[in-house]
């Protein structure tokens, strides 16, 4: 039976790593010249695995998943996405963020809430009315 914990801890190590090599890929284009703003796919997977990474350190297990975003202008994006938590239902959530490489966090949220639906941006947006 201890097989199961050592498996559990030995994926959520290999989360963070993975979590800080795309960080660290990142960071490595963005120094050999005027660093270019990922994708809206780029963002909404970076989003994902840094915030679950960080979760995974922290013993939070929460994790966000299904990240939908547009990027509205060259390193500003909106997203919607879920998070889930054991014995809770998924709670539905939509966030404005910027792309900022040069700051503490590679991804600075702007304003954040919930909404009753996310299984895409759109219909997140169309559920705040």
């Amino acid at each position: 039976m201890r097989f199961v914990p050592v498996t559990h801890r030995l994926l959520g190590a290999l989360s963070i790593v993975a979590a800080l090599l795309i960080v660290w890929a990142g960071s490595a284009s963005a120094s050999s010249g005027k660093a270019a703003t990922p994708s809206a796919i780029e963002f909404a997977n970076r989003f994902v695995a840094v915030v679950n990474a960080y979760a995974m350190s922290h013993a939070d297990e929460t994790r966000v998943v299904h990240a939908d975003c547009v990027e509205a202008a060259p390193g500003h994006y909106m997203c919607a996405y879920a998070t889930l938590k054991p014995g809770l239902a998924k709670q539905c959530r939509i966030m404005q963020a910027d792309w900022t490489p040069n700051a503490d966090s590679e991804i600075t949220v702007r304003l954040a809430g919930r909404t009753s639906l996310c299984g895409s941006l759109r219909q997140a947006l169309a559920s705040l009315r």
